[in-house]
């Protein structure tokens, strides 16, 4: 088999194409041929040895999602879990997934459509997605919610979500081009800020001046502090990432003055349980097969240029989901 190994931290150089033996599941696992394997910010973090909260000892391979197809069953499998040799297959955080082959726990083996194109079963954004608009605020019609990076997988899928829910959305993005995808997934607004990540002054004039009641903040420190001065009374803010550096500390009386909220967001948290996971996941797929979700916003790259992927996202050339072909 092939996968990608990590020995030291550091650029995306640090990303090496290497041979090694086939893998064999355990009791309870499942063995995947790899059809793509999702790219997510974390595996960036991870890879650079910046990420404190998902430290990862080397060397490792990097990767925690992915779509393929069974090649082998363990031992312990029940058939009513659906699971055998040839089902199509989805998970979200069985590390070592930039490989040909992965193995995945059974539990948390998500079957998925044969019809399905890779962007759609490629789930973690999706799941990230669902749990941040169940989690933290009842959305109801006419809610104000500003997304951030508007036009990523994330951003994309988020937009699509609250506006299925009939909220007002504004989103931002750092170029007019990437601008044009956000309306087209339905935003109602959208802000395309430069290299001082000004908004919320237009997020004020865009509101009437009441701000909005929830925003979700994925860039952190160049963002966080900026993104709250936005919120209406009673708001709150999700910080769910990092991506301008490493998010700032806040004093109390910035949120207790207009009782605003800021909250943490890890999808983890939320599909620890194999039951909500499967739940979450139905959820996502009865909603791309409903076709008002649409994941169809995904770039492939062979396995070895998986440091290109990397250097895409970093420069913000990357437009919706990428994923590797092993």
């Amino acid at each position: 088999m092939r996968h990608i190994a990590i020995t030291e931290f550091g650029g995306p150089e640090q990303l090496v194409a290497e041979t090694t033996e086939d893998l064999h599941p355990g009791s309870g696992q499942v063995l995947v041929e790899v059809e793509a394997a999702g790219i997510n910010y974390l595996d960036l973090t991870q890879r650079s040895g910046a990420s404190r909260v998902h430290l990862i000892e080397l060397p490792f391979v990097p990767g925690l999602e992915g779509v393929g197809r069974v090649l082998e069953v363990g031992e312990g499998i029940a058939m009513a879990s659906g699971l055998s040799v040839g089902t199509r297959v989805a998970w979200m955080d069985a590390r070592g997934s930039y490989a040909s082959q992965a193995v995945v726990s059974a539990e948390r083996a998500i079957p998925i459509p044969d019809t399905f194109m890779v962007s759609e079963g490629l789930l973690f954004q999706a799941l990230t997605a669902h749990y941040l608009v169940h989690e933290y605020r009842n959305i109801r019609a006419g809610d104000r919610v500003l997304v951030h990076a508007a036009a990523g997988g994330l951003g994309q899928l988020l937009v699509q979500w609250l506006k299925h829910l009939g909220a007002w959305v504004v989103g931002t993005t750092s170029s007019d081009k990437k601008a044009e995808s956000i309306r087209a997934f339905g935003a109602d607004a959208v802000i395309v800020y430069g290299d001082d990540y000004d908004f919320a002054d237009e997020v004020t004039r865009l509101t009437g001046g009441n701000g909005v009641d929830l925003a979700f903040d994925g860039l952190g420190e160049k963002t966080l502090l900026k993104t709250i001065a936005t919120l209406g009374p009673g708001g709150t803010v999700v910080a769910i990432g990092a991506a301008s550096g490493p998010i700032p500390a806040i004093n109390p009386t910035l949120l207790t003055q207009r009782g605003l909220r800021l909250a943490g967001g890890s999808v983890f948290a939320y599909v620890a349980d194999p039951a909500e996971l499967q739940k979450r996941a139905s959820d996502v797929i009865a909603a791309v097969q409903a076709g008002w979700l649409r994941l169809d916003e995904a770039t492939g790259y062979p396995l070895d240029r998986a440091a290109d992927a990397h250097r895409d996202i970093e420069n913000r050339r990357a437009k919706g989901k990428l994923y590797l072909i092993p």
